[in-house]
């Protein structure tokens, strides 16, 4: 299964709509990720970040200001181009969150993974992509990233019930509508193709995402899964969990039926 979600999201994260896609967003992806950020702002300040799936290049602004050694990484060449090209004057480098070979332990204060990018990859590997991120960070580090939570919306959605658009006008609303409903036939034969690559176990899923037109596999959790990872990992200390809409504070137990994804704060021991 690995080597089929990979194949299956590189293809797809290669196109130029998905760069088109991805640059749509040039500000934080949401209240949750700004409430994150402005958490470890000043513990992270001056220190070196590593920056991990970069994509077009969205973070740059943000966390290259707040230090003099910033480098941003991400797997796929056309992302490190865009980034080289935008960006000439930032390190971009091709490489791997699941192998970080040539960064050194004990590095960086803060090794950010945004966008949920962590859940492109299965189960399996993204142990190891934690693994990586506890092993270059500092002992007085930060390790910030997101993920898809398996209780909320987004593993909800289905290509053949076209989400409504909102905070937008009538008129644009409704044209929005329209195309949603002509994209359902493409959709539903693109679910139907990757959701047979998925996976399952207790409070993990890896399956079809609607992003890019149902293009992308990715692997949803529940909140409690997260924890319990992030404690193999020696990840566990003060870890700080925010909901994506609001970013307020959430814990194991609550009502995440309405959260998509989660942003997760951790720190080593």
């Amino acid at each position: 299964m690995t080597a089929a979600q990979d194949a299956l999201n590189r293809s797809t994260w290669s196109q130029r709509s998905s760069r088109k896609w991805l640059d749509a967003t040039r500000d934080f992806t949401d209240a949750g990720e700004r409430v994150a950020l402005e958490l470890v702002r000043g513990e992270i300040r001056a220190k070196p970040i590593l920056d991990l799936g970069v994509g077009t290049g969205r973070t740059i602004p943000m966390l290259a200001p707040l230090t003099n050694e910033y480098v941003a990484v991400d797997y796929l060449p056309e992302m490190v181009e865009t980034c080289r090209d935008r960006f000439p004057h930032v390190s971009v480098e091709l490489g791997d969150a699941r192998s970080l070979d040539g960064h050194a332990s004990a590095h960086y204060g803060l090794v950010h993974f945004s966008f949920n990018g962590i859940d492109a990859v299965d189960h399996d590997e993204r142990a190891r992509v934690l693994s990586e991120m506890r092993r270059v960070v500092r002992d007085d580090g930060v390790v910030l990233f997101s993920t898809l939570n398996i209780e909320g919306p987004a593993y909800r959605e289905r290509p053949w019930v076209p989400q409504a658009a909102t905070k937008c006008s009538l008129p644009r609303a409704a044209a929005r509508v329209a195309r949603a409903w002509a994209a359902v036939p493409l959709d539903f034969a693109r679910w139907v193709r990757i959701r047979a690559h998925g996976a399952e176990g207790p409070g993990w899923s890896v399956a079809p995402l609607s992003a890019h037109h149902y293009g992308v596999l990715a692997h949803f959790t529940t909140l409690s899964r997260v924890l319990e990872e992030l404690e193999d990992a020696r990840l566990d200390h003060d870890v700080v969990v925010l909901e994506n809409e609001h970013g307020k504070c959430v814990w194991a137990g609550d009502d995440l039926s309405n959260v998509s994804w989660f942003h997760i704060v951790a720190r080593p021991r």
